[in-house]
């Protein structure tokens, strides 16, 4: 009886050695696996990608970036690349990723003209926000002037969004459309092909005016008033 008693006691002190042994090795494991990953050189930061770029050029992206080389990875404050990166003024959106073991992975989403404006001289691309951001080399035909102060940034913004409304949903109309001048964010117009005049009023109601308004140009005048799109009017 004291035999198989004392057999037992050895098979389970041997059962919790082993059972002590494992968890202190798995708990190597993990402590060496954090190591390597958080603070060794093996996911060092040895490289940076682009991607998604046209006009602004990749070594400024990765300048502005700032990406430590040479940091693990997993340690490298993604969130701040991004605001860097996104301050850039032809950068609509940007992503960051880590990509191991090596590779911090800069995804950008430029920002799209929808018209231009005069600055000095050059013209400047809008997008449909507003935001003023990259100088071209020429006029573009395919899109209007913003005929505005191009340093009210709220008349500015109105009339992109016009622009942007018009090339969303009347494409025809975009391409009658020379100009969008406004003096005030409440009295945008259209300056279109033949001399042609739309008072388009605020950017307020855009699909009720392209409603309204492409019927009404099949009618012979000069000028479209379509600022209270429920009450349309020309003029001969």
């Amino acid at each position: 009886m004291s035999d198989r008693f004392s057999e037992k006691l050895r098979l389970k002190r041997r059962r919790s050695r082993w059972r002590i042994a494992g968890i202190v090795l798995l708990v190597l494991l993990v402590a060496g696996a954090v190591w390597a990953i958080w603070f060794s050189s093996l996911f060092e930061t040895r490289e940076t990608t682009v991607s998604g770029t046209e006009h602004v050029p990749v070594e400024r992206v990765v300048r502005v970036a700032q990406v430590p080389l040479g940091e693990p990875v997993l340690r490298v404050d993604t969130d701040a690349i991004e605001e860097r990166v996104a301050a850039l003024k032809p950068v609509r959106s940007v992503r960051v990723e880590r990509d191991l073991p090596h590779t911090i992975r800069i995804v950008v989403t430029e920002r799209t003209a929808v018209a231009w404006v005069d600055r000095s001289g050059t013209p400047w691309a809008v997008d449909a926000t507003g935001v003023v951001y990259r100088p071209l080399n020429s006029r573009p035909g395919h899109l209007p002037q913003l005929d505005v102060d191009a340093d009210d940034r709220r008349v500015v913004a109105a009339t992109a969004r016009v622009a942007a409304d018009i090339a969303d949903g009347d494409r025809e109309l975009l391409a009658d459309t020379n100009a969008i001048t406004a003096e005030t964010r409440d009295s945008i117009e259209l300056a279109l092909t033949k001399d042609r005049t739309v008072v388009w009023g605020s950017a307020e109601e855009a699909g009720p005016k392209l409603a309204v308004l492409r019927p009404l140009l099949q009618i012979e005048a000069s000028s479209y008033d379509v600022s209270a799109p429920e009450r349309p009017t020309t003029l001969e």
